[in-house]
């Protein structure tokens, strides 16, 4: 077994190396209007269209035959180098001829509503590392009907050097399937055999067989090379709902291969450079970066605008529950995206202001399962107060304040004579369960439950937060006492006394039913539980039977109704967004449990990724209770924003509960230092940087409102540094002539670095020193601009730091 490599710590980029041997499954890529994903042989699996919400091209694949002998050349074990934004394939033929493949889906930065036309690329290079000049025939081939019903309908268009497919039934559906270079030949057949023929295909016959069931696309081309020679050519498929003109036009106007990949890779880098979080653990600050780059995968303009749904590749449907929980992480990363997918259900709340399970993003047809109450409506709530909360965007929030106030009002209507929120469902399954766990098959979840009740008690403390800022007062404090009575009610009659913990719920016969589950973090998460009961809860969540090596079991292995896949998983299976859920909430109790979720969890992903059908740096839904093996989606949306989030707010302590943000750092107990980098925040860019030196001291390019003591600059200068190597990483800040560098160690073992700074320095700095390897400062030095620019040399130990501060003397 060829476990993958890993390269870089998470501050300057990562990506993974693996044999093409070892992997089950391989990215799945998205832009705005398509998803692609890629098979286990690095071909392409499918296509789908967001805008017709199908697979409307099945495999996209390359083959090879010797053109003297005619025999088909097969590929010698290679690897595959998996990017946030592109994975490439690289491997030799038989014959020597070195291939790079490389596949990505067009994703360049939206401009509000206009996005980048559909493409997927598929490029390829070939390189003859021999010493004798040989020929290769080359075919590209593509299943056009995906999985659409019906026949298709085929045609070549020469002007674009592309095959035109159409459903017959519904010819505004087409696909190209394109080749950036002049074909030699090609056709459309129903031979699907002759993309693995043991000799080559030859000329194709320049015909398209149409209309038909499931016609296979076929673009052949030639290359004579040279010893040393290289060739390239890209594969194109792009996609439209307006018909074959408009197809045609996409490849007209799509740019080149290495342009679209630029435009892809210079719009991530963007990205994945906000709320960069960095810790002494690696895999923490890998997993926070691939986190991003999953959610930009998701990321779709569809018909009714922005929003991801819940299965890429397979469902139209956005969730309300799924869209509020993204929003937590899409707030610090991709903001304008948070507020138009939360809009969509603030502007289609139902007349009695309830929020509803689902939308489909094409049609807009909704769905509310015919409960009378459910979880989305309190979380869209304090969705939508976190996104005042991170952008400060005081517009928005008058603008919502109606709809918000609506669904509360609908949330306090649904109580119960014990003043507990009540859901009246008595079937089973998503229409007899209210609450996240909603897909248990032959399984009632009604009644009060803590879950929903939580997140109201939440709910309406947000509402009384909201009306305070708009001047409400009367309001603000009607919400502020329906929020303390729903409180008080929840740890009066669902808080177990016997046991310390509260009641899965109160079920419609007034059974109090004590199975202990996950969903006990519900009341930790959202301030129903006191310091002492959330202790004892995040302590009981804690114990062996709720753990594996990926991350935290939905029920204890020792339960009664344990089974390690039933239920979808949610009855004993690892939902890995759970132990993100656990991670915030052990944060201010068990700051060391809280990295050990955050960094098994993550890991797991490119741990043995054959075995576990798991792809590196990509989170797969859930996992099976036993062997750990994924059981679901290979993409799960709604997991990667809940990391992002876990890791500001639970483990950098960025608080926004107050009047002003403060930072309450949740420090590992081996954690000597963490911070955060560009993030976002009411329109400004804030870094932090939190060390034991020896004392908990903070440094900020924010002036925070708060009583624990912090060193505060102007702005942050971290571009304007360079530090030797991957391991290291950096931070730094300015205030005037004044500096502070930092310089942390993510590796097990003592590093040797230099950390230098190109600012328009002058003059001469007096220098104070902690490095915690010594564990004390020192004072003393002086360095000149010259000294600072060419660099410092600097040994840190294991997981350690050193801080430098300086300031100018002449």
């Amino acid at each position: 077994m060829a476990l993958p490599e890993i390269f870089g710590a998470g501050q300057k980029g990562v990506y993974y190396s693996v044999s093409d041997q070892e992997m089950a499954a391989g990215s799945t890529l998205g832009g705005p209007k398509c998803v692609a994903v890629i098979k286990a042989t690095g071909a392409i699996e499918k296509i789908y269209s967001t805008d017709c919400g199908k697979t409307v091209v099945g495999t996209v694949v390359a083959h090879h035959w010797d053109h003297r002998t005619g025999i088909a050349l097969s590929a010698l074990p290679g690897s595959f180098t998996i990017y946030p934004e592109h994975q490439e394939h690289r491997f030799t033929l038989s014959n020597g001829v070195e291939v790079t493949e490389d596949v990505f889906v067009l994703s360049g930065k939206p401009n509000g509503d206009v996005v980048d036309l559909p493409g997927v690329f598929y490029s390829v290079e070939l390189h003859n590392a021999t010493d004798q000049a040989l020929e290769i025939e080359t075919y590209g081939f593509a299943q056009l009907r995906g999985d659409t019903v019906g026949a298709v309908r085929t045609r070549f268009d020469r002007r674009a050097n592309a095959i035109v497919a159409t459903d017959e039934k519904d010819p505004r559906l087409a696909r190209a399937f394109a080749c950036s270079v002049p074909v030699t030949s090609w056709e459309t057949t129903m031979d699907h055999g002759k993309a693995i023929s043991k000799t080559c295909p030859g000329m194709l016959s320049g015909k398209a067989t149409s209309p038909a069931s499931d016609p296979m696309g076929a673009l052949h081309l030639q290359h004579a090379l040279q010893a040393g020679e290289r060739a390239s050519f890209t594969l194109l498929v792009t996609l439209s709902i307006a018909g074959a003109r408009d197809a045609i036009a996409n490849v007209k106007n799509l740019p080149s291969a290495d342009d679209a990949l630029s435009t892809t890779q210079s719009y991530y880098r963007e990205v994945l450079n906000r709320s960069a979080v960095v810790t002494p653990d690696a895999i923490v600050n890998r997993g926070v970066l691939w986190a991003k780059a999953n959610m930009l995968r998701v990321q779709s303009f569809a018909p009714q605008g922005w929003c991801f749904v819940n299965d890429p590749a397979r469902s139209s449907n956005s969730v309300a529950r799924d869209t509020a929980w993204y929003a937590f992480g899409a707030d610090y990363v991709t903001p304008e995206f948070a507020e138009a997918s939360l809009m969509w259900y603030v502007e289609h709340l139902e007349k009695s202001g309830m929020v509803i399970e689902y939308y489909d993003i094409r049609t807009g047809k909704t769905n509310d399962y015919n409960l009378n109450v459910n979880d989305n409506t309190p979380l869209l709530i304090v969705a939508l107060w976190h996104h005042y909360s991170t952008t400060g965007n005081r517009e928005f929030l008058e603008r919502v304040f109606p709809a918000a106030r609506k669904a509360a009002d609908y949330l306090l209507s649904q109580r119960d004579e014990r003043g507990l929120v009540w859901c009246t469902a008595d079937g089973e399954a998503t229409w007899g369960i209210v609450g996240w766990r909603n897909v248990i098959e032959r399984y009632q979840l009604s009644g009060a439950t803590t879950e929903v009740n939580s997140e109201c008690f939440a709910a309406l403390r947000t509402m009384s937060q909201m009306a305070r800022v708009l001047g409400l007062h009367d309001q603000a404090q009607q919400y502020q006492d329906e929020a303390a009575a729903l409180r008080a009610a929840i740890n009066k009659h669902l808080f177990d006394p016997a046991t310390g913990l509260y009641y899965l719920n109160i079920d419609l016969n007034g059974e109090r039913r004590t199975d202990v589950t996950s969903d006990l973090i519900f009341p930790v998460m959202f301030g129903v539980a006191d310091d002492k009961v959330a202790s004892d809860i995040v302590g009981r969540l804690s114990v062996e039977e709720f753990w594996t090596d990926a991350g935290i079991r939905t029920v204890p292995r020792n339960a009664l109704n344990y089974g390690p896949t039933h239920g979808f998983g949610l009855l004993g299976g690892v939902w890995v967004g759970v132990t993100f859920w656990y991670a915030f909430a052990a944060a201010k109790f068990n700051p060391g449990f809280m990295a050990e979720a955050l960094s098994k969890s993550f890991v797991h992903y490119a741990r043995d990724p054959r075995r576990n059908n798991t792809v590196p740096g990509q989170f797969s839904e859930w996992l099976h209770g036993e062997t750990l093996v994924n059981q679901g989606m290979m993409l799960s949306p709604w997991f990667p924003p809940r990391y992002v989030w876990a890791a500001i707010e639970g483990a950098a302590g960025l608080d926004l509960s107050g009047d002003q943000p403060a930072i309450n750092p949740r420090l590992s107990p081996d954690w000597k230092w963490i911070g955060v980098r560009n993030l976002p925040l009411a329109g400004k860019s804030l870094t932090w940087f939190v060390v034991r030196a020896p004392e908990i001291k903070m440094y900020s390019n924010f002036h925070f409102q708060q009583a624990s003591p912090y060193t505060a600059y102007d702005r942050e200068i971290t571009e304007k540094i360079t530090i030797g190597g991957d391991a290291a990483v950096g931070l730094a800040l300015r205030q005037r002539q004044n500096m502070v560098l930092f310089v942390g160690n993510t590796t097990d073992r003592t590093l040797t670095t230099a950390i230098g700074v190109s600012d328009g320095l002058s003059g001469t700095y007096a220098m104070r020193v902690f490095n915690s390897m010594r564990g004390a400062w020192v004072e003393g030095a002086v360095v000149s601009a010259r000294e600072l620019e060419s660099g410092i040399p600097v040994q840190v130990d294991r997981k350690g730091f050193c801080v430098f501060e300086l300031h100018q003397e002449a």
